[in-house]
């Protein structure tokens, strides 16, 4: 696995714990550092957190998805080569856009920190935390 899809797994894991319960949050972390540099376990864990974690609405009802602002954007291509999800596409004249907002992972802002043209945006976290829970 490439070192930017290591980076971009890590991000979506981190983002999954955005709100999640601490006591669930600490067995995470406790079981991620027992893991070590072994993927197939870190994956399976994640798996197994994704698993449980459910929203209050349907995905295609909250509108949580990064914003591009087109004179900002230099084409750069890192967004569209950092998310896992497919959220960004290239059009035919080479701009980028997003492409597939409902693939976004809830609460996760990785692509806005590695944006070198802080082109993107993201909705206040805050107005969306009440949309995930865990069980």
């Amino acid at each position: 696995m490439s070192e930017g899809k290591k980076k971009s797994m890590k991000v979506a894991a981190w983002a999954m714990m955005a709100n999640m319960p601490l006591k669930l949050k600490a067995e995470i972390t406790l079981k991620m550092l027992l893991a070590g540099s072994d993927e197939r376990k870190r994956r399976e864990l994640m798996h197994s957190v994704s698993e449980r974690r459910r929203l209050t609405l349907p995905r295609n009802q909250i509108k949580w998805h990064p914003s591009i602002d087109q004179k900002a954007c230099k084409q750069c291509k890192v967004c569209l080569n950092f998310c896992p999800k497919g959220v960004y596409s290239e059009k035919a004249d080479g701009s980028i856009v997003v492409a597939n907002p409902y693939e976004c992972v809830m609460l996760c802002t990785g692509c806005e920190g590695r944006c070198p043209e802080g082109a993107i945006s993201f909705p206040d976290k805050k107005d969306f935390q009440k949309y995930v829970y865990y069980v």
